[in-house]
């Protein structure tokens, strides 16, 4: 009797089927998979921005770096030709990457283009000393204006320096002892010194 039962019971059961799992397709990813990848894009978009924007202020950062020199130089000697004359080799040499005509121009050229990229009135009338304080031997000037006149005078011009790639860009000696000649205009006579790079 227990026989029939059994067979009875398994005679009138479901058919059950083996389980088949979906074939694994690579496309398209998971929802995963595609924030990854956005993630991914947008390192390295921010690692490709970051790298040109700290080559861009290069230029500036050198600059700022020989106006401080300037100024622990002018700390221990208290020279004002000396640090008359090494702001304006710094500017002019600033001016050879924005505007090379100006890099060599004398006497009301070379006001225009400080009173240009001075940024404002109060700068522009401290930087108009190095127009005549190069030919002097002791010029008379207020030291810390002078210096921060030139400070914003760099930042003014090298932050709007947006020549194109492949333009040229000039040899300039690197921060350090700047060459002691002068052109006719009172500007440096950019020549290369050891160590030399570009401003």
């Amino acid at each position: 009797m227990a026989t029939q039962v059994k067979a009875h019971v398994t005679v009138g059961a479901p058919v059950l089927r083996d389980i088949h799992l979906p074939s694994a397709a690579w496309w398209p990813p998971a929802p995963g998979w595609w924030l990854l990848a956005a993630l991914a894009l947008l390192l390295v978009a921010s690692g490709v921005w970051l790298a040109r924007r700290h080559v861009r202020r290069g230029p500036l950062r050198a600059a700022m770096r020989e106006v401080d020199l300037l100024e622990r130089d002018y700390s221990r000697n208290g020279d004002t030709a000396m640090l008359a004359a090494g702001a304006s080799r710094l500017l002019r040499r600033v001016a050879m990457r924005v505007a090379p005509a100006s890099a060599a121009a004398p006497g009301d050229a070379w006001r225009a283009f400080l009173g240009t990229h001075a940024g404002d009135a109060s700068t522009a009338q401290e930087l108009d000393i190095l127009v005549t304080a190069p030919f002097r031997n002791r010029p008379s000037l207020d030291a810390n204006a002078l210096l921060d006149a030139v400070r914003a005078c760099c930042r003014h011009a090298l932050r709007r320096d947006r020549r194109p790639r492949g333009s040229t860009r000039l040899p300039i000696p690197a921060v350090g002892k700047p060459g002691r000649h002068r052109t006719a205009s009172g500007g440096g006579h950019v020549s290369p010194v050891a160590g030399g790079g570009a401003l």
